[in-house]
């Protein structure tokens, strides 16, 4: 949406039909104080934009729905999915068979995961990792909060990423005593992040709004049950109780709640992660691609089915 404006200019100059896809903030964001929800003249350009354009794609149900609601989004509108690259194929299994119920080691990370304290982790400890900017919007002060609440000494906090957010966070943990289980590891590249996740247990992230939310997707890929909250785009590929424990944003309670379940369960740990990691296979850069193209083909050849 940021350059649908251009986009109107250039389609209209070059006599082409214009895609216009929508991706989040750009329509919607629950914390940022001048956004199009918020400002009657941002919203009339955003109604302006999705009028001239011939094709709207949202990332996700919940942005396709609000495109509707907020702006009265005309149609044609579809939801075409952002995906990723095929992960890597993991190393060879060097761990136990985590398939049985009540082994003593089930709760060990996936097999493959890398030796955790190559990567500076406790191997004994459980691992609850987010992905994101440290930005209000993410609600990362109630993740601290909830794995400081649980009171288990055995919960490790793992934050890859940075921003404004950083300093309150590292306070916050200070004062609810969690502070020295709690590692900042900023930004972090393809393949550490890759590693760190598939060292740990659970990822959680308690956005306030994600239109989509890819990082659920890469953890996913990895083999990690997901904590995350709704409405959002993450709800066209989570499945509560399945893949992942869906709860409402702004519920601290329920947060807790479902962290410390999991935090409790290795053996529902491990086949909430073995579903996510099926699931997330439906979900690829290539699908997108192969959507698109679709899209652009029944644009430029209008009369082929």
């Amino acid at each position: 949406m940021p350059s649908g404006p251009t986009g109107v200019h250039l389609a209209a100059a070059c006599g082409v039909p214009h895609v216009l896809t929508l991706a989040g903030g750009d329509i919607y964001d629950p914390v940022k104080r001048y956004t199009p929800d918020k400002s009657r003249l941002l919203a009339a350009i955003v109604r302006r934009v999705l009028r001239a354009a011939d094709i709207r794609v949202a990332v996700s149900t919940d942005l396709a729905r609000r495109a509707v609601t907020l702006y009265g989004c005309p149609s044609p509108l579809e939801v075409i999915s952002p995906g990723l690259a095929l992960p890597t194929p993991p190393a060879a299994p060097s761990g136990p068979d985590l398939s049985g119920v009540g082994l003593p080691d089930a709760d060990r990370p996936a097999a493959g995961a890398p030796d955790r304290r190559a990567l500076g982790l406790d191997p004994d400890a459980v691992y609850v990792v987010s992905l994101a900017r440290l930005v209000r919007r993410k609600n990362l002060t109630a993740l601290v909060e909830a794995c400081a609440a649980i009171g288990a000494d055995n919960v490790r906090l793992l934050l890859l990423g940075d921003g404004p957010e950083r300093l309150p966070l590292e306070q916050l943990a200070g004062e609810r005593g969690f502070g020295s289980r709690v590692q900042f590891r900023g930004f972090v590249d393809e393949a550490g992040k890759q590693a760190l996740l598939r060292a740990a247990d659970i990822f959680a992230l308690p956005s306030l709004h994600e239109a989509f939310g890819l990082v659920y997707l890469e953890a996913m890929q990895a083999g990690l049950p997901i904590i995350a909250t709704r409405p959002g785009g993450q709800e066209d590929f989570l499945e509560d109780g399945l893949t992942a424990h869906l709860v409402e944003a702004g519920d601290p309670a329920a947060l807790t709640g479902a962290l410390a379940r999991l935090v409790g369960d290795p053996v529902a740990r491990h086949r909430m992660g073995a579903a996510a990691r099926a699931a997330a296979a439906a979900f690829t850069a290539e699908v997108a691609a192969a959507r698109y193209e679709a899209l652009f083909g029944r644009l430029v050849t209008p009369d082929i089915a």
